[in-house]
């Protein structure tokens, strides 16, 4: 060693050695802080990635209240910081939302949905440090896909069963023998139901499909439990009492703020608009009063026939009878003009102002709302669907989706006037066909009204609930000149009004009244009279009165008498779904004693809902079908609803899926 030591050689190869151990041990020392460098860095992008799912995983909820609150508006970005002793780490997330089409239903009907996509990023500082903080390459991206719930997944859905009468008493529309319902039905409210009507079902109603209520099933009229051993025998499906009710609050927004507004003049008082296709055509009518006075007369014909013996006798009825009043009325009539003609695939038209008028035959998804009451004038049908046959059937429909609300009420139609023929149409008095989703949303204002808010409640019903005869023209010899002449207004000239309680006592039976239901006749009025009504009747202190007639213009046809009036106007046919505040008849009995109050038997005061005599019974058997495309393919912009659970509520987005994507992806 001494020798090698004192050797030149030998020295300068020991220096080498010691030189190289030391630079080995430098890059072994350097190797070693690297990895244990890269190592901490793995570990806190490991750190980041579970940080951002975890941030992904809580930005779905708050994104689901930002739809809840408004679908459109962005969501705002968010930032949060996490200290360490040594570090600072920003997490941003930025989100969007965006409307995207999910699987087709069957194959062929898109599902709109709305896409909440959201990143994820972070930046790292040191805490004690002042230079920039540095980017993290991890970034997380996330995307969620929610679809609303709306009040076009039931088939029948109330919040209120009783009726719109209910403000004089507990009075509740019930299930009853004819009713068939085949899709799923819920009402916040007791159901009641009811043996008797006919049916094929013993007199029980049928529901095929899953029936739940808030409140509990009640057997009318005694309001008990349904006797043993039916529940069975009227639910097919599932049944369900006292389940958590569905908040119910909802609203024409959407149509209103996404909606054509084709008919925004204040001064129209009906939209009539037909659809054919994607395609509608539409008049609008504006309602014209005119004041006139027409003179009552003792006697007064009824008809021709009458007329024609009168003459035939010699006799003049406008110089042997007496004027009893002078009548002061309101004649109304309608001008129309051609609305707006427009086309539509994917979208909603609001009616701003009048009455809608609407039928037709619709192609591809739109949905039509009114500020005011709708009136469905005609069948409402599918282009893809032959009228009768389920849009969802084996060769289910693959465009056709419709859907109607009204901020009100939404009636079907009795007998109506049809601008385009220029006649009176009738077609809903022999069954009708509604194909799509119905929203009657309208909600009486208690402070308003008080306890006769129920009557301003949006309502799924029928118009012309209380049909009472009155007298048509008709065309007879003039008794000056034997020329043919229209006579008009008939029931002005026979009866007092309106009613006015300061004529004299010996005409004051002339005020315009009622009457019980004369044998062999459905109602009073046209063509029955009071056998001691007769010409000249000119005897002032024991004047005969005609025995009753229909409220002027309370038909929307008036005047028309008993025997033309259509009482049971057949099946209500219904693929698709109903939705309404309180629950609105579709048949009537003629006999309820609301309405027709015995002790008011004759005389009429339709502003206190009293409506004359009794009558026949009148309105539509139920025929309902669910259209299952409904559960995943709504109307443009239909109403939501949203889910109570207890002191909660759950928004009306439901969510569809959760995906984890790479960024560039987004």
């Amino acid at each position: 060693m001494k020798q090698l030591i004192q050797d030149d050689t030998g020295g300068v190869f020991m220096i080498a050695t010691a030189i190289i151990a030391v630079f080995v041990c430098l890059a072994s020392t350097a190797s070693l802080i690297q990895l244990v460098q890269w190592d901490q860095v793995q570990l806190q992008y490991a750190q980041d990635a579970f940080q951002e799912e975890l941030f992904l995983r809580g930005e779905g909820q708050r994104a689901n209240f930002s739809l809840e609150y408004n679908k459109n508006r962005p969501v705002p970005a968010r930032e949060v910081q996490m200290m360490t002793d040594e570090r600072i780490t920003t997490y941003k997330t930025t989100t969007k939302k965006e409307q995207t089409i999910l699987t087709s239903y069957l194959g062929i009907a898109n599902q709109v949905a709305i896409a909440i996509r959201s990143t994820v990023t972070a930046k790292r500082s040191r805490k004690h440090l002042h230079y920039t903080a540095d980017n993290s390459p991890i970034r997380r991206f996330g995307e969620r896909i929610f679809q609303n719930e709306s009040l076009a997944q039931w088939q029948y859905f109330s919040n209120y069963e009783a009726s719109e009468n209910s403000d004089g008493g507990d009075d509740p529309v019930k299930f009853w023998g004819p009713d068939v319902l085949w899709g799923p039905v819920h009402s916040n409210d007791d159901i009641w139901i009811q043996q008797g009507g006919g049916g094929n079902n013993d007199g029980w109603p049928t529901f095929h499909a899953k029936v739940t209520t808030a409140g509990q099933f009640r057997h009318y009229p005694d309001g008990g439990a349904l006797p043993p051993g039916v529940m069975e025998q009227i639910f097919l499906g599932e049944w369900a009492e006292g389940v958590p009710a569905i908040t119910y609050n909802p609203t024409a927004d959407d149509v209103r703020a996404h909606g054509l507004h084709p008919f925004t003049d204040p001064t129209t008082d009906i939209v009539y608009i037909k659809m054919n296709g994607a395609s509608w055509s539409s008049k609008t009518g504006r309602i014209t009063k005119t004041y006139q006075d027409i003179p009552c007369y003792s006697w007064y014909p009824k008809n021709a026939a009458e007329a024609n013996d009168v003459i035939n006798a010699g006799g003049n009825w406008f110089e042997d009878c007496d004027v009893v009043w002078t009548n002061h009325v309101a004649i109304w009539d309608t001008v129309w003009t051609y609305g707006s003609n427009g086309s539509m695939n994917g979208g909603s038209v609001f009616v701003d102002y009048g009455k809608l008028w609407i039928e037709g035959a619709v192609a591809g998804r739109i949905t039509f709302a009114a500020a005011d009451t709708v009136i469905i004038t005609g069948d409402i049908t599918y282009a893809g669907t032959t009228p009768g046959q389920p849009p969802d059937g084996d060769q289910p429909n693959a465009y056709d989706v419709f859907g109607l609300v009204s901020e009100q009420k939404i009636l079907i139609g009795y007998k109506n006037w049809d601008p385009w023929e220029m006649k009176v149409q009738d077609v809903n008095t022999d069954g009708v066909y509604l194909y799509g989703a119905y929203a009657a949303i309208g909600f009486g204002d208690q402070q308003l009204y008080g306890d006769m808010a129920c009557h301003y409640d949006g309502l799924f019903t029928f118009q012309y609930q209380h049909p009472h005869g009155s007298t048509p023209d008709f065309t007879a010899p003039s008794p000056y000149t034997l020329n043919d002449t229209v006579y008009t207004y008939i029931d002005y000239h026979k009866f007092i009004y309106p009613k006015n309680n300061f004529v004299p006592p010996n005409v004051f039976d002339f005020n315009l009244h009622g009457g019980p239901i004369p044998p062999g006749y459905p109602c009073c009025g046209y063509p029955y009279e009071n056998p001691g009504y007769a010409y000249p009747n000119d005897n002032p202190a024991n004047y005969a009165v005609p025995y009753g007639t229909d409220w002027p213009h309370f038909n929307p046809v008036w005047p028309e008498g008993s025997g033309s009036i259509v009482f049971e106007r057949g099946d209500l046919h219904v693929w698709g779904a109903i939705a309404q505040t309180r629950r609105g008849f579709i048949h009537r009995s003629g006999s309820d004693e609301y309405n027709h109050p015995p002790s008011m038997q004759g005389l009429w005061d339709v502003e206190n809902y009293h409506f004359d005599g009794n009558h026949s019974s009148t309105g539509y058997d139920k025929d309902y079908h669910f259209d299952n495309r409904l559960l995943v393919l709504q109307p443009p912009d239909f109403p939501q609803v949203y889910k109570g659970w207890g002191a909660n509520t759950l928004t009306s987005f439901k969510g569809k899926a959760w995906f984890l994507k790479v960024p560039s992806d987004m």
